[in-house]
């Protein structure tokens, strides 16, 4: 029950900060949204920062779980996982709107100055995450399937940035022209089909 709770916290506080920013979600909105009382915010949270981190490894983990999930599905190669992978997440907006991005993209510019706790675990989503897309990449270069000629760490880091970015000019723009000529460059350029 009470694992319960901590976790209805930091989902409540993930979508309310998402929405809005670090700085707007007060306490007693999550408090509220959760309908439970303050000192059962305090017996999990130490403070606000120490709530933020939570959501930053809850956030992190959730999206670790997505990205493994597609970036080992063995019925497609490694580049058409990659690729798979982005085409999913603009379809997700498409669907949904354009207003909110990743959550961690977004605490990093509002947080990671003012709180090196925070900007710590920031810093860890992302590594965790190219990561993963740095696995991928050298499967694909063992199978043949990605130029050889990229670090795949480098590399990860590079699409990953470079996809970050994106995400914030398809919210600035209110349209995916950002995330499709990501797609278009990494995927043609960057990464281009190896012809067999």
């Amino acid at each position: 029950m009470k694992n319960l709770t901590k976790e209805k916290l930091i989902k409540a506080g993930a979508k309310a900060m998402l929405a809005k920013s670090y700085h707007a979600v007060g306490i007693q909105e999550i408090l509220s949204t959760v309908e439970v009382p303050k000192g059962s915010f305090y017996h999990y949270f130490e403070s606000k920062e120490d709530f933020g981190v939570a959501i930053i490894e809850f956030y992190g983990d959730q999206l670790a779980k997505s990205i493994t999930t597609q970036l080992t599905a063995q019925e497609l190669s490694p580049r058409n996982r990659l690729k798979e992978y982005f085409l999913s997440i603009r379809e997700y907006y498409s669907q949904r709107g354009y207003h909110q991005g990743c959550l961690v993209a977004k605490l990093a510019t509002e947080v990671a100055e003012a709180s090196p706790r925070m900007r710590t675990a920031l810093k860890g989503q992302f590594d965790r995450w190219c990561h993963l897309f740095a696995i991928c990449i050298q499967e694909g270069q063992q199978a043949g399937d990605i130029p050889a000629g990229h670090e795949p760490d480098a590399l990860a880091e590079f699409i990953y940035s470079s996809w970050e970015g994106a995400l914030i000019r398809m919210q600035v723009n209110h349209d995916l022209v950002a995330l499709d000529n990501f797609i278009r460059y990494i995927f043609t350029y960057i990464i281009p089909p190896l012809r067999t």
